[in-house]
């Protein structure tokens, strides 16, 4: 083989031919991080905050204890 043969073989497309129309790569766009926020980081911290209110409540009622950053508040 020669050196230009191995140059190509490892080279990686970035753009791929479909019926002889140029797709262009995929990219991590504005809509892909709003639909991020929206169904991955909103729901977990939601789901957290439930949580931590619930163990607040269960700490509170039944130890007498304060429970993490609401010790700070009361």
């Amino acid at each position: 083989m020669t050196q230009s043969t191995d140059s190509h073989s490892l080279q990686v497309k970035t753009v791929a031919k479909v019926r002889g129309h140029r797709i262009p790569k995929r990219r991590f766009t504005r809509w892909a991080l709003y639909y991020f926020i929206l169904y991955v980081v909103l729901p977990v911290l939601a789901i957290s905050l439930l949580a931590d209110a619930l163990m607040y409540f269960l700490f509170t009622r039944f130890t007498d204890h304060c429970y993490a950053l609401f010790c700070l508040l009361n």
